[in-house]
């Protein structure tokens, strides 16, 4: 049999004809592109809000999920930001930016992930300011948008830089440090109540000559981590913090709260006499990767301080010095890490790297304040480089195995029973035996700034009933 007759034969023909239909209905329903659908895509968000912008820098990446609740394929036509090239919105669909001449299919019951990130230029204004606008998408004949939102806030940027002497910052417009700073031998920074400063990870404020931080209870000074985004809200570790160097003296930080660094406050200022080189009131410092204050070999003094959640010691004084807290609160949960160090760390001695030893006579008093935490013990002493020190510690409640403590008006091993330290609300409970149990030592306002009684309680909170 010849082939033409074979192709030719009738029998044959309605063999390929069946063929024909069965390789059409092989290809599988999600594949087939749906013409007639109208009822459009749907999205994992209605709009795509991002928190505050600092102008020039840049945000983190938000993703938007596009699905396509149709069993066929769908095609999108034009999908683009509706702003253009312009728009400090800019939109990619797998890794690159989508050309709008250019159609894309999602699958049916598929999903199509869209990553937007939004770069803002300045505008020379104090204030933050609204920048808005949408991704812009069509599927047959059906157009569709999701609302892109940001706020864009002007600052000054400083970074890889020693401040002039008698600088001044101000609340009008935060400060952003890209990199380290320096305040220099014999210079000044004074920063105004309300002032917010925030820090690029590796970001320091170095300190050889003095600041003076002046905030208020309705005004703190803020310092903290420039990833404004919720999910860096509390993330310890994410700059380096203020860093007090050998020679700096005079330094005074009043209302003033430090966040989410490696060491909120370093003091590394020996010298020949006793008069604290930093005082620190009303001050917050927490969520730190290593510690909330570490001094060396330095004297400080503090009032209405509160430290809480690190993973290292809330509080570190070695290689001697002299140190002073009165109504503070250290308190150390572990809340979001495991940790193994005491909340407070008090030793005359430092062993160096190369095993030599610094060590120096201590002076410690610690009044009408909580020492907390999940540890058994909260509090520890090492005093084993021979020096001369002086304990001063009365009317406080403390986590601790020192039995010796128990006196002088001292709780040992007792709940303060805060409100809510899950939340960083350290006030005391209306059951915390912490109230009315200080004595009246000379500090009369709280951390809030509100007056203490007669009979003050124990902490830096005065419950107010």
């Amino acid at each position: 049999m010849s082939l033409k007759k074979t192709i030719g034969h009738p029998v044959t023909c309605f063999i390929i004809l069946i063929a024909g239909f069965s390789l059409f209905n092989c290809q599988p329903e999600e594949e087939i592109i749906d013409h007639d659908y109208s009822t459009g895509l749907q999205f994992s968000m209605d709009s795509v809000r991002f928190d505050t912008v600092f102008t020039a820098v840049g945000s983190t990446t938000k993703r938007l999920k596009i699905f396509n609740p149709n069993s066929k394929a769908l095609t999108i036509k034009n999908l683009h930001v509706g702003g253009g090239l312009s728009s400090a919105f800019k939109v990619l669909v797998n890794g690159i930016t989508p050309d709008p001449a250019e159609e894309i299919q999602i699958l049916g019951k598929d999903s199509l992930l869209i990553l937007i990130e939004v770069n803002i230029d300045p505008q020379d204004k104090n204030s933050p300011y609204l920048v808005n606008d949408s991704i812009v998408m069509e599927t047959n004949g059906f157009l569709q948008n999701v609302q892109l939102v940001a706020w864009g806030q002007d600052a000054n940027y400083l970074g890889d830089v020693v401040l002039p002497c008698n600088a001044i910052w101000t609340k009008e417009r935060p400060y952003v440090l890209y990199s380290s700073v320096l305040v220099d031998t014999l210079c000044q920074l004074n920063i105004e109540k309300g002032t917010k400063v925030f820090a690029a990870k590796g970001a320091t404020l170095f300190v050889k000559g003095r600041i003076i931080a002046e905030g208020s209870a309705d005004e703190r000074i803020l310092f903290r981590n420039d990833r404004l985004d919720p999910a860096y809200e509390n993330i310890p570790g994410q700059w380096g913090g203020i860093s007090f160097l050998e020679g700096s003296h005079g330094n005074s930080m009043d209302f003033t709260t430090i966040r989410n660094a490696e060491i909120g406050l370093r003091l590394g200022t020996p010298d020949e006499d006793d008069i604290p080189n930093v005082i620190v009131k009303n001050t917050i410092i927490e969520n730190m990767s290593n510690s909330g204050i570490l001094a060396f070999t330095s004297d400080l003094y503090a009032e209405n301080l509160l430290i809480n959640n690190c993973i290292e010691f809330n509080c570190g004084n070695v290689a001697g010095g002299n140190y002073t807290y009165l109504h503070c609160t250290f308190a150390n949960y572990g809340t979001n890490f495991i940790r193994e160090s005491p909340s407070v760390f008090i030793s005359d001695n430092l062993v160096l790297a190369d095993n030599s030893v610094i060590s120096g006579d201590i002076y410690l008093e610690i009044r009408n304040s909580i020492i907390d935490g999940n540890l058994k013990d909260e509090l520890f002493f090492d005093f084993s480089g021979g020096g001369s020190n002086t304990l001063v510690m009365s009317d406080n409640i403390m986590r601790t195995t020192i039995m010796d403590l128990d006196t002088l008006g001292n709780i040992l091993n007792t709940d303060p029973k805060f409100i809510a330290p899950s939340r960083y609300n350290y006030r005391l409970d209306t059951l915390s035996p912490a109230k009315d149990q200080g004595a009246p030592i000379g500090v009369e306002n709280d951390l809030d700034g509100d007056k203490r009684d007669a009979s003050p309680d124990i902490g830096a909170y005065e419950r107010i009933e």
